[in-house]
């Protein structure tokens, strides 16, 4: 059996060989070029959509490709310095007495301070990143002012704030790719949550948690804790549950769902997207929830498509898509463009590159900062230049070039 500290690729080559598959025939079965099996097994890496489809021919989860090892020097820390004031907001430095947070003479006031959360979520929801990375820095600093200024119920409905605009700033380090950043705050907003008793406002931080860790590749991690978090919410019985109660346990089982299908546990993926569509369909309709999240069948219904498609089933990924297609625009922008971007994906996996290309040429019109930091658009940039006929379109090149690839 392989050491722990043994390479991927060593571990690849052996448990080939143990399956008696040559490099060529475990590229059929995966459906994927045997390029990308030799390139990993001399040591390079690759998509972790390819991990999955070689690791469902090997009977191996995906977590199995991940192994420990240096990351390779950043050369340019221009981002460190954008990114420097959200860092400062987010974690302060501490000292003996704990974190050094900001003191302010301006009175507090909470109703400003409210406002102020719903513009930053407004112009998230909007995809209008710089606005976001403009105000929400003094927004959580504001926050940690207003905590300490007031006691009571003022202050328990300051830590609800508190909590949301961390919550913002988090999903918006995450968008950017900043992962570890984002779970920082995800980690407060969720403590905060937890101090005022506010079970869907702490569900919608461990569910933004798990949206990181998945991210990072971090399937078994985020399925535990979904799980473990959804047996601590479900209502004793759905039909008679507060309604937020319901969309938060669905909402956490519908991220554990995520995280199987990309592990290749199908079943227990469809075993857990089943319970969040039972979720909701209680609900009926989609509704707002703690955290400025939506839930409700059209947002399941996306999940469950997209883990159709992890799952290399596009053509039944494109048949739920049909199915829940005049509820879409009822879920949240961010989820309407992610929804895209998996139909494009479908699509150029039944090579209907045309049908692709509109997607991706719509998605870069009506969400282009969106589109910018997804790293899946870039796959599909590459996949269609790949997959176009003789020289690539001028649509084919202007969404490379938009999206840093060189056509």
């Amino acid at each position: 059996m392989p050491t722990q500290d043994t390479s991927v690729a060593d571990r690849l080559i052996e448990l080939r060989r143990r399956r008696g598959l040559t490099q060529e025939g475990l590229a059929d079965q995966a459906g994927i070029s045997v390029g990308v099996i030799r390139k990993i097994e001399q040591g390079g890496t690759a998509r972790i959509e390819n991990y999955h489809r070689i690791g469902r021919v090997l009977g191996v989860r995906t977590v199995w490709f991940q192994t420990a090892e240096s990351p390779a020097p950043r050369l340019d820390d221009q981002r460190d310095a954008v990114l420097a004031d959200i860092r400062s907001a987010i974690n302060p430095p501490a000292g003996l007495r704990g974190r050094i947070l900001p003191d302010d003479d301006v009175p507090p006031n909470l109703g400003l301070l409210e406002r102020a959360v719903g513009a930053v979520a407004a112009h998230y929801q909007a995809d209008r990143y710089d606005d976001v990375a403009r105000m929400s820095p003094a927004l959580v600093r504001s926050a940690h002012v207003h905590v300490n200024a007031l006691e009571g119920l003022d202050r328990e409905k300051a830590v609800r704030l508190r909590a949301d605009a961390l919550q913002l700033t988090g999903r918006y380090c995450i968008q950017i790719r900043e992962h570890d950043l984002g779970i920082i705050a995800l980690r407060d907003s969720l403590s905060d949550a937890l101090s005022v008793g506010d079970q869907a406002l702490a569900a919608a931080a461990i569910g933004q948690q798990g949206w990181a860790l998945l991210r990072q590749a971090r399937f078994d991690e985020v399925e535990a804790l979904c799980v473990a978090t959804a047996d601590e919410l479900e209502p004793s019985k759905l039909t008679k549950a507060d309604k937020t109660t319901v969309a938060a346990w669905g909402y956490i089982l519908m991220r554990a769902a995520a995280a199987a299908a990309r592990n290749n546990r199908p079943h227990e993926a469809r075993e857990y997207q089943s319970f969040a569509r039972s979720a909701a369909e209680v609900i009926g309709t989609e509704i707002d929830s703690a955290g400025h999240m939506r839930f409700g069948p059209a947002t399941v219904g996306m999940n469950g498509m997209q883990n159709e498609l992890i799952g290399d089933r596009p053509d039944v990924a494109l048949q739920l898509a049909e199915d829940i297609r005049t509820r879409t625009t009822q879920a949240t922008p961010n989820t309407q463009q992610r929804y895209a971007l998996d139909r494009a994906s479908a699509h150029l996996k039944l090579r209907e590159v045309d049908k692709a290309t509109e997607i991706m040429m719509g998605l870069k019109q009506q969400a282009p900062s969106w589109l910018r930091n997804q790293a899946t658009a870039r796959y599909l940039a590459e996949d269609l230049l790949d997959q176009a006929k003789r020289m690539p379109s001028s649509e084919h090149r202007e969404i490379a070039a938009f999206l840093g690839l060189t056509a």
